[in-house]
């Protein structure tokens, strides 16, 4: 959460701005400037139209939380998800230094 913020927060001012999030995303044709203002403005617990980290925490955080557990297990033992892209990266690492050879 800390890191997906400091990224948006391009100005370091502790605060993700509309401006902010136009400038990380740039040219994205379907980012609305007035629906991203009133977004941020129902997000943030001040209405002042930035988001500060609790509130960017609060928002996005239980999304992030909910993808991550679909894919890391925390009761059981073995995660065969995480083992099968394991070794897959091993394959692909074979595989890269068969063809720099």
């Amino acid at each position: 959460m800390r890191k997906a913020f400091l990224a948006l927060d391009t100005d370091y001012d502790g605060y993700i701005t509309v401006e902010d999030i136009l400038k990380y995303f740039g040219n994205e044709k379907e980012l609305n400037y007035n629906d991203l203002k009133k977004l941020m403005k129902d997000k943030d617990s001040k209405g002042q139209g930035k988001i500060g980290y609790s509130d960017f925490s609060k928002w996005l955080g239980t999304a992030i939380h909910l993808s991550e557990g679909f894919y890391f297990r925390h009761d059981s033992v073995k995660n065969p998800q995480f083992d099968l892209n394991l070794e897959r990266q091993e394959k692909n690492k074979d595989m890269d230094k068969r063809a720099a050879a």
